[in-house]
C-alpha cells in the first residue's frame, strides 16, 4: 500500500500586535511609557574641552557604567575632580566614594568643585622642640566641607553601615571600623530607593575611587585578604546596580538618569599574555569590565608613559603637572558615539589642558607657579627672591609605574 503524502499545515503568520496586546506590551500613549523599550537620547556629563580634544567624546555618558584605569600619577584624580565639578554644574548630585582616603578638597576646588569649608575649634597637640613638653591648645580649623555633593570615605562608610552583617543580612550590636565592598553597594541602593520614593529629585552620578582598595565583608570576617572573595562580592553586590538600576534610568519613562563611574585599580599580567606582551587587568575580576560600556585608560600599558611638567628656579623644582596618554579601550556606546581614540591630555593645577596649549597656560598662571616655588624655597630673604625670568621649564619622561 502506497504511503499517503504528509499533509502540510498551512503557515499562518502570527499577529505580533495581538500577542503584545495579550501580554500587555502595547504602548498606546504616554501613560503606557513603562511598557516602552525606548531609551532617552544619550546625554553627557560634559568635561572640559581638553577631554574632548583627547578622546573625541564630550564627556562621560549618563545612564551608563564607565571605568577609568591607569597606573599611579597618570591623571586619574584630575579626571575624577573635573567629573565631580561637571556634575555639580549640570545639577547632577555626585556621590563620592573615596576608599583610598586621599581626597584632596583643595585640588578638587581648583578643578572647579564648588564646596565650602566648615570651621570648628579642634584640640591640637603642641610639642616644645627644646623641652619635649606636650601641651594642648584649641585651634580653629576646617572640620568638614559642604556643597551639592554626598561624600563617603572609609571612616564614614564604616560609621554609617558598620552594623551591617552581609553574611546574615542582619544588624550587629558592635560596629565595624573597616569599610567593605558591600557598604558601597548598600549606600547606592539606599540612595536609589530614596530617589524612587521622591526624597531625591535629581539625577545622580556615583563615583568610586577606587575599586580594589577595600576588602569584601567575607575577606574582612576571615581576617585574610582573599581576591576570590572580593571578586565574588563585587559581582554579587553590584549585579543589580550595574546591570539593572543604572541602565534602567535611561528608559524614556525614567524621570532621572543615573550614572556610575569607577576608578579601577589595575595589575600587569605579563605571564599569560601572548609573547610576554603585558596586558592590563582590573583588580576585582571581570564583572565590572563586562558591565562597563566605556573604559578610559590613562598612561601606558607596561609603564606610566607620562611627561612630568616642572619649573626650576634657583635650584628649587616645582612639578606643576603631567602630560599623559589617554585612550578609549572599550566603547559599547550607541552609534555614532562608539568610537575608540587615543590622544594626550595635560593635567595641571586647575584641571585639564590641551598639551599644545601648555605655553599659554604657563603665561597665564606664571604667578601661581612663582608662588608655589617661593613657598617651597621657605624663605622670604631678598637674595632668594624669585622672578619669572629666573624660571626654566622642562618636560621629563616618566618611565616607571606604581
Amino acid at each position: 500500500m502506497a504511503k499517503q503524502p504528509v499533509k502540510k499545515k498551512e503557515f499562518v503568520k502570527p499577529n505580533i500586535t495581538d500577542i503584545k496586546s495579550k501580554l500587555g506590551l502595547v504602548v498606546k500613549s504616554v501613560d503606557d511609557l513603562s511598557k516602552s523599550n525606548a531609551d532617552k537620547p544619550i546625554d553627557w556629563i560634559v568635561m572640559p574641552p581638553a577631554f574632548e580634544n583627547a578622546t573625541k567624546l564630550v564627556g562621560f555618558p549618563q545612564g551608563y557604567m564607565s571605568i577609568i584605569t591607569g597606573w599611579a600619577n597618570t591623571g586619574k584624580s584630575t579626571l575624577k575632580n573635573c567629573l565631580i565639578s561637571a556634575c555639580i554644574k549640570q545639577g547632577i548630585i555626585p556621590v563620592i566614594f573615596e576608599t583610598e582616603s586621599n581626597f584632596d578638597f583643595s585640588y578638587a576646588q581648583a578643578c572647579g568643585m564648588k564646596c565650602e569649608p566648615i570651621y570648628g575649634d579642634v584640640e591640637v597637640e603642641k610639642v616644645d622642640t627644646e623641652t619635649g613638653e606636650v601641651t594642648y591648645e584649641m585651634e580653629n580649623r576646617i572640620i568638614s566641607y559642604e556643597g551639592d555633593f554626598i561624600y563617603f570615605d572609609n571612616a564614614l562608610l564604616a560609621e554609617t553601615y558598620g552594623n551591617n552583617d552581609y553574611s546574615t543580612g542582619k544588624q550587629t550590636k558592635s560596629k565595624r571600623k573597616v569599610a567593605v565592598i558591600e557598604d558601597i553597594a548598600f549606600a547606592i541602593n539606599t540612595l536609589l530607593d530614596m530617589q524612587d520614593n521622591g526624597e531625591i529629585q535629581q539625577s545622580m552620578c556615583f563615583i568610586w575611587d577606587s575599586v580594589g582598595s577595600i576588602p569584601s565583608f567575607k575577606s574582612y570576617s576571615s581576617k585574610t585578604g582573599n581576591n576570590m572573595f572580593d571578586a565574588g562580592a563585587l559581582s554579587q553586590a553590584f549585579n543589580t546596580i550595574a546591570n539593572n538600576r543604572i541602565p534602567s534610568s535611561r528608559k524614556i519613562d525614567s524621570p532621572y538618569t543615573n550614572s556610575f563611574v569607577c576608578v579601577n585599580k589595575i595589575w600587569n599580567d605579563s605571564m599569560s599574555s601572548m609573547g610576554g606582551v603585558p596586558s592590563i587587568e582590573l583588580k576585582g575580576g571581570k564583572s565590572f569590565f563586562y558591565a562597563a560600556r566605556l573604559i578610559i585608560h590613562l598612561g601606558g600599558v607596561g609603564k606610566a608613559s607620562t611627561k612630568k611638567l616642572s619649573a626650576t628656579a634657583k635650584g628649587q623644582i616645582y612639578n606643576y603637572g603631567i602630560i599623559s596618554k589617554i585612550k578609549v579601550t572599550k566603547n559599547h556606546l550607541p552609534t555614532p558615539f562608539n568610537i575608540t581614540y587615543e590622544g594626550e591630555i595635560a593635567c595641571v593645577h586647575n584641571g585639564l589642558c590641551v598639551p599644545d596649549e601648555i605655553d599659554a597656560y604657563k603665561k597665564t598662571y606664571i604667578g601661581e607657579i612663582l608662588k608655589r616655588i617661593q613657598e617651597l624655597s621657605n624663605s622670604n630673604e631678598a637674595d632668594l627672591a624669585i622672578d619669572a625670568k629666573d624660571i626654566e621649564f622642562e618636560e621629563t619622561e616618566v618611565e616607571s609605574y606604581d
